[in-house]
């Protein structure tokens, strides 16, 4: 494979092709937010599972201008910071890989405005983007100047730390909103046309090539493409790659979106994979240095194909490799049914972070936590009965038997998968169904004795006398008691998205949550006339922000109806009747579709408490909420018996 080919940046031979996309790494840093035991564990692993490079999230070169996010991230501006980070490149290469550090001049508009008791800066004063209320400063040219030397001396610490490459972070961030004339307004040298926008990160990539001089690898990372009117288009982005190539970059990093598109940029469940290989492949027409790309680039075919149509030199790997730190390895060895996709729901990552927690990943709760989570095998070999095979029945047996436990898992439909069954159905949700192969290929190599069809009662469980009893029987559809709700022309989402039942041409859908909207969008993208009824405000509530971007985006696309503050009180043969703001409306439809969440299922954990020696539930039938709370309460629950 062309992906497991050596590779070169400058004077740099990587093992591969793939690199470890630079990430945040909110929660796993030092308390002066340097690299400490922690994220060099989390890095450690990742260059063990056969990664090229290694990327480190950002590191700022100077606080004294910002605060807010600047404060949150990876310092390294002063020299107390060169040993842990040299300690961190050790790591890295007792496993074969090379390290890189993403240093960063500052965030401007995209730092957060919530707390922060500095005004943020930007190329103009411009509009936050976090908070449009918030205006950004002007940073002055003095201030530049001072930038551009924090940025050397940043580098030249790096290099004597023993890092192998730099990577100057020009996406997204203050750099970026020097070189789109969307956020550059300014009428001094650096602004007005393409030279004098390109001036700040000239001089910093200047500045850094000359404090790390001419055969250390520099990394320009920067947006070809920002997917919105005032942006940095595809044309002008070709020149940038040209110009950032002529004034010394060893290699570039191509990516697409902004912060106005962050759905896109991180690409959220509901984008397509290989989502900026396009845009790669025309930069790479352009330059002579080696391009990278990233964008859910994750399976190993779409990866190598990039490669292989010469499209890009550099694969990037972002939340792919905390999802799995093995996937070179498995890649090589031939076992792509071993790597643990992810599902770019973006809840243990950037929904986490939004939440001040550190970061992790829905499918792999030892992400961040390697050495404290880590799998260690059973003290002694207990008889487990896993009772469900949704994702938390699952993981709770593979995580089991992967420890040795005897495990038998027992599951009342005719397949495993439980809800993300339904949920795989879109085809904007194609990310869950290498999930359940996933999960179901790793039972069976582990031996689990799965039973189909097999339905759990109290009795049966206790004839069975498992020394562990793990109940993850889900949830169940919340049923709504209003007139008509037994009519024909009702259907609850899991009816439509298992194919039990057909919906008309005009449908509303009574629910704004996620597996609501999911329906909508879905109907609608089949020709039908859709829109969803909620009594809240807002819809699609509890989400992190990325994915809630990405699926109104897609509500957006599919032109689904929102009516709020909505609340049903009758279901007719023509539509429903509800109450807004106690005015009596009508809303018409061929087909109602329910998604008014779900419920609890306790019965059967309540009627084995006291019967079997260890009982525990996980999941939905504990509370319905979301893949990551039965992936992570199944994993500790099984980690620990």
């Amino acid at each position: 494979m062309k992906l497991l080919e050596p590779g070169k940046i400058g004077n740099m031979v990587t093992r591969n092709r793939i690199i470890m996309c630079p990430m945040g790494t909110l929660g796993l840093l030092d308390l002066d937010m340097g690299f400490g035991r922690r994220i060099i564990d989390y890095y450690a692993a990742r260059a063990r599972g056969g990664t090229g490079i290694v990327s480190t999230g950002v590191a700022v070169v100077s606080t004294a201008l910002e605060a807010g996010t600047a404060l949150m991230v990876a310092r390294f501006d002063n020299p107390k910071y060169i040993g842990r980070l040299s300690e961190l490149c050790d790591a890295v290469h007792h496993h074969g890989a090379k390290l890189a550090i993403q240093l960063a001049a500052g965030f401007g508009r995209t730092n957060f405005t919530k707390g922060n008791p500095i005004q943020p800066i930007s190329a103009s004063a411009v509009p936050c983007k976090w908070d449009p209320g918030v205006i950004a400063r002007e940073i002055t040219t003095g201030e530049i100047d001072q930038l551009v030397n924090s940025f050397a001396v940043s580098a030249g610490m790096a290099k004597t730390a023993g890092v192998d490459a730099i990577v100057i972070r020009g996406g997204g961030d203050l750099i970026d909103q020097f070189m789109a004339p969307l956020w550059n307004k300014r009428t001094d040298e650096y602004g007005g046309d393409l030279d004098g926008r390109l001036r700040f990160p000239l001089e910093i990539l200047a500045a850094a090539r000359n404090a790390v001089g001419k055969d250390f690898p520099l990394i320009f990372k920067f947006i070809a493409d920002h997917d919105i009117e005032g942006g940095t288009r595809l044309e002008e982005g070709v020149e940038i790659a040209k110009r950032l190539e002529k004034a010394g970059a060893d290699a570039i990093h191509v990516s697409g979106g902004s912060y106005e598109t962050w759905h896109r940029h991180i690409p959220s469940i509901y984008e397509p994979p290989a989502i900026w290989v396009e845009l790669s492949g025309v930069v790479k027409k352009a330059v002579n240095i080696p391009v990278i790309v990233d964008g859910k680039m994750g399976r190993p075919e779409v990866a190598e194909k990039a490669l292989r149509e010469n499209k890009a030199d550099f694969v990037g790997l972002g939340r792919q490799l905390i999802a799995d730190p093995e996937w070179v390895n498995k890649v090589k060895a031939c076992r792509p049914d071993d790597i643990a996709p992810c599902i770019a729901d973006n809840e243990g990552c950037l929904g986490r972070a939004s939440e001040g927690k550190y970061l992790s990943c829905s499918i792999n709760p030892a992400a961040g936590m390697e050495r404290e989570y880590a799998l260690k095998p059973a003290e002694k070999c207990k008889n487990v009965l896993v009772i469900g095979g949704g994702p938390g029945g699952m993981e709770a047996a593979r995580v089991a038997a992967s420890r040795g436990h005897k495990v038998t898992l027992w599951e009342k439909e005719v397949r495993l998968g439980g809800m993300l069954i339904p949920g795989s159905v879109p085809d904007f949700k194609q990310d869950i169904k290498p999930f359940i192969d996933y999960l179901s290929v790793q039972l069976r190599k582990l031996g689990v004795k799965v039973e189909l069809l097999k339905e759990a009662t109290a009795e049966l469980v206790q004839e069975f006398k498992p020394d562990v009893a793990i109940i993850a029987v889900g949830g169940s559809p919340q049923v709504l008691d209003i007139p008509g709700a037994d009519a024909d022309n009702v259907a609850s989402a899991l009816d439509i998205l298992l194919g039990e039942k057909e919906a008309g041409s005009t449908v509303v859908v009574v629910g704004g949550g996620l597996v609501g909207c999911e329906t909508a969008a879905y109907l609608a993208g089949k020709g039908k006339k859709v829109t969803v009824t909620t009594r809240q405000q807002l819809i699609i509530e509890g989400m992190n922000t990325n994915s809630m971007m990405g699926l109104r985006a897609l509500l957006e696309r599919t032109k689904v109806g929102i009516v709020l503050n909505a609340r049903l009180s009758e279901i007719t043969g023509d539509g429903i009747i509800f109450d807004s703001n106690g005015t009596r409306k009508e809303l018409e439809a061929d087909s109602v579709v329910m998604a008014q969440g779900f419920q609890p299922q306790l019965a059967l954990r309540d009627a084995l408490e006291g019967k079997v020696p260890e009982l525990f539930a996980v999941g939905d039938c504990v509370e319905p909420r979301n893949i990551l709370h039965a992936m992570w309460e199944a994993y500790h629950t099984s980690r620990l018996i």
